[in-house]
């Protein structure tokens, strides 16, 4: 793979941390500042949507 190709994986995959970051911050801060099994439902599907970028993310590193 010639660098420029690389250098665009590398930015997507550091792109998709960072939103796997953000979900995971505002997961956390659902479970903390709302109580109710609303609030704990989205907490965990935030949570299952950071996960999920992640191997996203994963899977780009093989490349």
């Amino acid at each position: 793979m010639d660098k420029y190709v690389q250098s665009k994986v590398s930015s997507i995959i550091a792109e998709i941390n960072e939103i796997a970051r953000e979900l995971e911050e505002i997961s956390h801060d659902i479970g903390r500042e709302f109580k109710g099994i609303g609030s704990m439902k989205s907490a965990s599907s935030l949570q299952q949507a950071a996960n999920k970028y992640r191997k996203v993310s994963y899977e780009l590193r093989k490349i």
